[in-house]
Formats: C-alpha cells, structure tokens, sequence
C-alpha cells in the first residue's frame, strides 16, 4: 500500500465526514455527494502521481500499481492512458460512497447503524465512533478559509472538491456564507493546487452542475 495515501484519511473519507451528520450519519443521499467523492479519488490519484490530467480532461497513468485502499483502487483500475476523467467518473461515481464508508467503518472512524425508513423501509446510517478525524479535518479547513492561512496542496484539493460539491456550509458552518464560498472558491482556483489537480477538480465540478441541472429540469 501507498504510504503517502494509506498514512491518513483519503480526500474521498475526508469529504464524507464533511458531508454526513455527526450524531445522525445522515446524508449520504446529499445531491452530488456520490460525484464529488468519486471526484475526490481522481484528485487522490492526481496528488499521489499515479495519473495526470492533461488536455481535453485526458488521463496519462503514470503509476497503474494499486494503492491497497479499495476504493481507491476501484478508480485507479477506470484509468487508462486517453480515457476521460468525466468517463471515470460516471462509472465509479455509484458506488463510490459506499466504498469509502466502509473505509471509514473499517478504521473505527465511523459505525454503520441500521434504521428504519416510515417504520418499514431499512435503511443504514454512519454515525461517528472517533470524532477525532473530523475535527481535525475542520480544523483545517476553518484554518484555510476563515483564518487566512495558506493551505497545503492537500487541504487546497480537498476545499476544491468541497466547493465543487456546493458544500460550503457543511465544511465551514461558523462563517458567513458569502465569505467561505469566496474564499473556497479562490483558493480552488489558487497556485496552492497543481495544474493536475485544479483539472481533476474542474472535471468533477462540471459533472455535479451538469447532474444538479438535470435533477431539476427532470
């Protein structure tokens, strides 16, 4: 396994735990959620240099050997030199969720917990078992965009992917909103992000306003 991935949480755990309700493990059925966490293993891949995104949204693998992180793997085995991120991500983006909650159950970070939907329906939830992670990972995020503080490449990846997601308030409640959508945006945008990886990030907010647009035209 990649230890430059399998040393912490990936993008794709850290935008769930952004997106889902502490106390509840409510909202994984988020618009776009399913997107921006397949978009998140792109953005990994990119970070990790196993691929690279070049014209046209363009793959080049550069490193095809598995990461040891399923739903990692799930993305990197979508690459091939040619095929477009956009592909890839219509292909892993249904499954994609699922596979990084498991990741997060099998690290303790989470716990799956079954309910019921109307008294009737099962239905499953993802409460927090360690809170540890998460509030680590706000607390860089408020760092970046409430503090001012100029992130990591990593943390930049992880705010674009936030951003392309609409997820502002779920990644920094405390600010206003007007605030944290301009500061995430522009550090989506910033020098602190690869040209790669701002392409990775670009490609999957295309799919989530393209998606988002036929939701509400269908």
């Amino acid at each position: 396994m990649s230890e430059r991935i399998a040393a912490r949480l990936t993008i794709s755990e850290e935008v769930l735990l952004v997106a889902l309700d502490r106390a509840t493990g409510r909202g994984k059925t988020r618009l776009g959620l399913d997107w921006a966490v397949a978009g998140a293993g792109v953005v990994e891949l990119a970070l990790a240099h196993k691929i690279t995104v070049g014209e046209k949204d363009l793959v080049t693998v550069l490193d095809p050997a598995p990461t040891g992180i399923g739903h990692l793997d799930a993305v990197l085995a979508e690459m091939t030199d040619g095929v477009r991120v956009s592909k890839v991500l219509r292909r892993t983006r249904g499954r994609a969720p699922d596979r990084a909650l498991a990741a997060l159950v099998e690290r303790g970070v989470l716990h799956r917990k079954r309910t019921w939907l109307l008294g009737v329906l099962p239905v499953h939830r993802y409460p927090t078992s360690d809170p540890s992670a998460e509030v680590a990972v706000r607390a860089g995020l408020d760092a970046a965009v409430l503090g001012g503080q100029e992130p990591s490449e990593r943390t930049a990846a992880l705010i674009g992917v936030l951003h392309a997601a609409k997820l502002w308030r779920r990644a920094v409640p405390s600010g206003g909103r007007r605030q944290v959508r301009r500061r995430m945006s522009d550090i989506a945008a910033g020098q602190s992000i690869s040209p790669a990886v701002r392409k990775a990030i670009a490609r999957t907010q295309g799919a989530i306003t393209a998606m988002a647009a036929a939701a509400s035209s269908g």
